[in-house]
């Protein structure tokens, strides 16, 4: 049976549980010794020593399946209790313009040519960007041109440099959702010396919510995932990971070029056509973003102003 991996506020903890069909349980009851320490570092203790956790994780939850009272479930918490999964991730690398739809119709290279271009890669501060479901994105006060993008995270198990695209996949240990938040008026200053500016544009507090759990890689057909966000309940994105330009082994191989990725980094892939950029249509305070990605569940926030 899939399971997912989250981290959820009990009594004001944050608390890593594990979700087996649709019951919560402490992961800490269900499989004590997949933390590597006692830890503030939470879920990301379990993924820096992945490749024997997972096996101690597929045999906890085939007990529970075959005992389902054997361990207390815990309660399904309120939508703002669902916290990032990975509290304290080293890295969270992005890839721009890595779906053919969005460098088209959004990015307008009408003639992008794969074999003409290498992948676009920046870094967002994991710690004061990432954040979980609810009202937890602050609208960025030096922006008026807030947009979205939705994204399938991807989230590292094996420490790695310079990795072939052939044995990349062995590196991932599950997926989740993501939304990368751009502020465009920022990311495209007209006073910034090269008008271009992923610092401003990306980098900014509650820029990427992440969640709600991650789900093991072998449950995961990652190659031809629908993703759909909705923003106030009208779709504004529906498309396939099928559209990537470069594929998540592509990915791996290409950042490890130049950074060596750790257990708990993520890895944001890109997004498909429909963002703000391409209409004008921008977030505001009040707004709720609704994410879907196959298999993956949904991730929903809300705009607060913090202006």
């Amino acid at each position: 049976m899939s399971f997912s991996l989250s981290t959820i506020d009990v009594d004001g903890t944050a608390t890593a549980v594990v979700l087996v069909g649709e019951t919560l349980y402490r992961l800490q009851d269900v499989a004590p010794s997949v933390f590597s320490s006692p830890a503030p570092a939470g879920l990301l203790g379990v993924f820096e020593r992945w490749p024997e956790n997972e096996q101690v994780l597929l045999d906890a939850v085939g007990r529970l399946e075959s005992d389902p009272g054997a361990v207390s479930p815990v309660p399904r918490p309120s939508l703002e209790k669902w916290l990032t999964p990975l509290r304290f991730s080293r890295k969270v690398i992005c890839t721009g313009f890595n779906y053919l739809s969005h460098a088209t119709k959004d990015g307008g290279h009408g003639s992008f040519s794969k074999a003409d271009n290498i992948p676009v890669f920046f870094l967002k501060p994991p710690t004061t960007t990432l954040v979980g479901q609810g009202a937890s994105v602050r609208y960025p006060a030096q922006s008026a041109k807030f947009d979205y993008e939705l994204e399938l995270a991807v989230i590292i198990g094996r420490r790695g440099r310079k990795i072939g695209v052939n044995e990349a996949m062995s590196y991932v240990a599950g997926y989740t959702i993501g939304l990368d938040l751009s502020a465009r008026d920022w990311q495209r200053h007209p006073q910034h010396m090269v008008k271009f500016d992923l610092f401003g544009g990306k980098a900014f507090d509650d820029s990427n919510p992440l969640g709600p759990g991650i789900v093991p890689a072998r449950f995961v057909e990652q190659d031809n995932l629908q993703l759909r966000l909705q923003v106030n309940g009208e779709l504004r994105q529906d498309a396939s990971t099928s559209d990537m330009i470069w594929t998540v082994a592509e990915q791996i191989a290409a950042i490890s070029e130049h950074v060596t990725l750790e257990p708990g980094d993520v890895i944001m892939t890109g997004t498909p056509s429909g963002v703000g950029l391409s209409t004008g249509t921008w977030l505001k305070a009040g707004d709720v973003l609704e994410a879907e990605i196959t298999g993956l569940g949904a991730l929903t926030v809300q705009i607060v102003d913090d202006r």
